[in-house]
């Protein structure tokens, strides 16, 4: 609990409106996208970076912990509040600052919503390609905080390819600027790329330069479905052999299909096995071919069924269910652990049967959505929270996922990032020496362990 003195100070800081101590007002921040909660002493609501700064120097001297949040979105529980922490979030850091069309670069701060630096850079006709599922409610500074992707990332790559530079905020109190407004900024160490992904562990960002990119001349859409989760896996694979990049392969396995037919009626047939989204984009003229290769593709790997859509109404049925699915497993069980494994591009069919073998294996329920063209999946473990044996069987389910992943040469994590769900899993991916490694690197920037603790690492 926070003393008076405590309070005060913050609230001379911040202003009276900007610091919330009360149980009641500190409700909503004990959580996150998982089903587990955080416990903390207060919230607040920086405006500025020097703001940022006299809080951090003054929790410094207190012995306060500090957790960043952004819009809550987090699905490994990396924005959970440590005991006896205090919780900060940006959403009010959230102005648009720079938009330099002629650099390809926009500076930003942290709570600006992606949704919102979408719309702004749609009237410009450009566009930030890092794109997760949460969009229309995650900040940036959470999707640079798990370097998240999205349905766009096997063509244009993750927020750690997108970051120029970044302004952070040191446990130490002191600002700096890692990178610059391109690429060839930063002639010393990558530090833009480390801080990309830490999860706040090592700095709070402040500020950032990223990669915007004119809106591409023309887009094809395609949804092909097959009868099985093998052929459809090999299609991915095969799409990627032929030498073709799309912008977008996303799949759903059955269990996907038939619960997005319950709540949104896509018009996706039942008894399909899985299906896949490909989206292909650049010159109009470079696009049919990579639209004919496709569709060949897909009839070798005995496709159900293969569309190309002829209209923007069209483009919008083929990516309704993609874009309802996590939300319409609730017609099936009220809760869903979402895994988020990575494994080579060339693996992806192994992956899948790996699925399916832990499903079987398991008794569980697991529904699959991937973004296959990274090898990125995200099967969805289905169970109540309130069963206890349905919990038990969740967290093994996981375990066994993971374990898969990284004995096809994968990861435990693509784009959700560690938090609290996969440290556990971490040692088992990369071992003890490179673990020490890492625990080096948060001693460097956090030595009093100040800075989102028990988070990724333990010191």
């Amino acid at each position: 609990m926070l003393s008076q003195s405590a309070i005060n100070k913050l609230k001379s800081i911040l202003g009276e409106k900007d610091v919330i101590t009360s149980k009641i007002g500190m409700y909503a921040y004990g959580y996150d996208g998982t089903m587990l909660e955080g416990s903390h002493v207060g919230i607040v609501f920086p405006k500025t970076a020097q703001e940022v700064v006299e809080v951090v120097n003054f929790c410094r001297e207190q012995g306060i912990a500090l957790v960043p949040r952004g819009a809550g979105t987090n699905v490994a529980g990396g924005t959970l509040p440590t005991e006896g922490s205090l919780v900060m979030n940006f959403a009010r850091m959230n102005k648009i600052l720079e938009i330099d069309l002629e650099n390809y670069v926009a500076i930003v701060e942290p709570g600006v919503v992606n949704w919102d630096i979408q719309e702004t850079l749609g009237k410009y006709g450009y566009y930030y390609p890092p794109d997760p599922a949460s969009w229309k409610a995650s900040t940036l500074g959470g999707n640079l905080g798990e370097s998240s992707g999205g349905p766009k990332c096997f063509k244009y790559g993750v927020t750690r390819d997108f970051i120029y530079g970044l302004e952070v905020v040191l446990p130490s109190g002191k600002v700096i600027w890692v990178g610059g407004k391109d690429f060839s900024s930063e002639p010393m160490y990558d530090l833009t790329r480390i801080f990309v992904g830490s999860e706040g562990t090592l700095g709070f960002i402040t500020k950032a330069a990223i990669r915007i990119l004119p809106i591409p001349a023309a887009k094809r859409t395609m949804l092909g479905i097959f009868n099985t989760p093998e052929d459809c896996s090999q299609a991915v694979a095969d799409i990627v052999a032929a030498g073709i990049i799309p912008t977008t392969l996303e799949m759903m396995d059955n269990l996907i299909i038939n619960t997005t037919e319950d709540y949104a009626h896509a018009g996706n047939p039942r008894d399909a096995g899985a299906l896949i989204i490909i989206e292909v984009d650049g010159y109009p003229g470079d696009l049919e071919e990579q639209v004919s290769t496709i569709g060949e593709v897909c009839k070798k790997n005995d496709a159900k069924e293969f569309r190309v859509a002829a209209s923007a109404a069209e483009v919008d049925k083929i990516w309704l269910a993609r874009r309802v699915a996590f939300g319409s497993v609730a017609r099936i069980k009220p809760n869903y652990g979402i895994n988020d494994i990575t494994v080579p591009r060339s693996k992806f069919p192994q992956a899948i049967a790996g699925i399916e073998k832990v499903k079987k294996d398991f008794g569980a329920t697991i529904g699959i959505v991937a973004h296959a063209g990274d090898g990125n999946l995200h099967p969805l473990i289905l169970y109540d929270q309130r069963d206890k044996e349905d919990v038990e069987l969740l967290h093994k389910a996981e375990v066994e996922i993971c374990k898969m992943a990284i004995a096809l040469e994968g990861t435990v994590s693509g784009e959700h990032g560690i938090g609290l769900v996969k440290k556990p899993l971490l040692m088992k991916e990369f071992g003890p020496q490179t673990m020490e490694v890492f625990k080096k690197v948060k001693k460097a920037f956090d030595p009093n362990n100040q800075f989102n603790p028990t988070k990724i690492i333990d010191l």
